[in-house]
């Protein structure tokens, strides 16, 4: 069996051979990996991440939905049997970024999000279908702070833990003008989880001559329950990716990642939408994984007006999904980004 050109270069390249270079095109993660890396003492960082995700149709299990066969799951409201089917969802986030490395073994970090989304919704009534909708929502999401603190560090490989809280400054009450007027949106909609989040997590990375390699775990873990009397299921993301400097000043990567999140326990007590009439107001349905597979370009300015300015983009698709439903199934999603360090 012959065996990939990369991967002999990956497993005899001499690791000794190098020393640790922040400053290589692949000296970042791709750009979908936040908290990849810390700073030199005195050192800051400016970032800004743009993340659009495409939801089209509904899944259950591992199984791809019609419109008809999504609507036989769902148990309808009343008399007149009403039921609501979310079919598109575009979410879009612009993500602020800042570091500050008070010392070469803690770098501080904020991050910012500002959300919006955009649903499409179908409605049927007694089984005739009564057209579609959409809603919308959108403001700030919310806050990250914490901090990366180093762990390990050798000539080509290291260590750090992240160290982050979630504070709870997005919206969790988003209404909008519905066909039955104006009603509470359902979880996917909201801006924010309502409640003080843990995210802690662990990243290795390491540079061989020509490639470099990372792996990153993180968890989110709602700490306290919000003011609609409930609490975002624990969400964890495992991320593996290996990247190729292709010259001085640019980089592709390979990424994969596995996403798994949980039911919501509990439900919002404000919500209006039936539970058994729209699927995404259950909060028995929000549960389950998903693996992505990204394909990224880091770019890092030289000279001139540009030099130390990185730019990257990243183009992810899920290659598997396992979703409680009726509910949306994400499609793809693409992440464009900036970077600047300086002291």
């Amino acid at each position: 069996m012959r065996i990939p050109s990369f991967i002999l270069l990956t497993l005899l390249a001499p690791v000794a051979a190098a020393h640790w270079n922040g400053d290589r095109a692949d000296g970042h993660a791709p750009i979908s990996v936040t908290g990849d890396h810390l700073h030199k003492a005195g050192e800051w960082m400016l970032s800004y991440r743009y993340m659009g995700m495409a939801m089209d149709g509904n899944r259950q299990g591992d199984e791809r939905l019609s419109d008809a066969q999504a609507f036989a799951e769902i148990p309808g409201m009343g008399m007149m049997n009403m039921k609501a089917l979310p079919v598109d969802m575009q979410m879009h986030m612009h993500m602020l970024g800042g570091m500050y490395a008070p010392s070469d073994n803690v770098t501080l970090m904020l991050m910012l999000p500002y959300a919006s989304n955009d649903m499409t919704i179908k409605r049927q009534m007694m089984g005739n279908d009564q057209g579609e909708f959409s809603t919308k929502s959108a403001g700030l999401g919310d806050l990250s702070a914490g901090a990366l603190v180093n762990l390990f560090r050798a000539d080509t490989v290291r260590a750090h833990l992240n160290l982050s809280i979630g504070l709870p400054t997005g919206s969790i009450t988003e209404q909008d003008d519905t066909p039955m007027g104006k009603q509470q949106l359902p979880y996917a909609m909201q801006l924010g989880s309502g409640s003080y989040e843990l995210r802690p997590g662990l990243t290795v990375l390491g540079q061989l001559p020509s490639w470099s390699w990372g792996a990153q775990m993180m968890g989110r873990f709602a700490l306290d329950e919000n003011d609609q009397g409930y609490e975002v299921g624990n969400r964890y993301q495992l991320s593996g990716w290996i990247a190729r400097g292709l010259n001085d000043w640019s980089s592709v990567s390979l990424l994969v990642r596995k996403h798994w999140w949980q039911d919501i326990d509990g439900a919002a007590k404000d919500l209006t939408i039936s539970p058994n009439m729209n699927p995404a107001a259950n909060s028995e349905l929000q549960a389950g994984q998903r693996t992505d597979v990204g394909l990224g370009l880091n770019v890092l300015g030289r000279a001139g007006s540009v030099k130390g300015h990185r730019l990257a983009i990243e183009f992810l698709l899920p290659v598997q999904q396992h979703i409680d439903g009726p509910r949306l199934e994400t499609d793809r999603t693409l992440v464009v980004g900036w970077q600047k360090a300086f002291k």
